[in-house]
């Protein structure tokens, strides 16, 4: 297995694998589609964009590709060194090492930049992804709470 950069042939594998960001049990005020469809969007800005500060990178055998991941520089918030952020990471199909790989590559792209730290978002309810990135030496720093603010935009349904 090999990750290389991202090329804009990859295009269609990238933001095909946008619908692995919805296969969990998401908060009701997300859908499916809309995640699926926001991700895609993402997707196609990070590949409109990759510079100095961000990599699109592809996992792949044998010419075939697996997976792929999305990492970028942040500004430290309290003045630190850079921080690199997995922004996103999704394989084809699990258990094929495309996954570690991924997040491998992504170190090292990390550690090349001088980052101290890379860090991810993960939606509370993916136990699996969760799993995977603590096995992988992640853990939780930061818990971020959302409140849906009733009569402004998408609200869940009373019930």
């Amino acid at each position: 297995m090999q990750v290389r950069p991202a090329r804009s042939s990859d295009r269609d594998f990238i933001v095909r694998l946008a619908h692995r960001f919805a296969e969990f049990e998401l908060p009701v005020w997300l859908d499916r589609r809309s995640v699926t469809e926001g991700t895609a969007r993402q997707l196609e800005r990070a590949l409109a964009k990759t510079d100095d500060r961000s990599a699109l990178l592809i996992a792949e055998t044998d010419g075939s590709p697996l997976g792929f991941a999305w990492v970028h520089l942040l500004n430290d918030f309290y003045g630190g060194p850079d921080l690199a952020k997995i922004s996103e990471i999704a394989v084809e199909r699990d258990g094929t090492g495309a996954g570690s790989a991924l997040m491998a590559a992504c170190e090292r792209w990390a550690a090349q930049r001088g980052c101290e730290r890379l860090v991810l978002n993960v939606m509370e309810g993916n136990g699996r992804a969760r799993g995977f990135y603590e096995h992988h030496g992640f853990e939780p720093e930061y818990t971020m709470l959302v409140k849906v603010i009733p009569g402004c935009g998408k609200a869940p349904a009373a019930g």
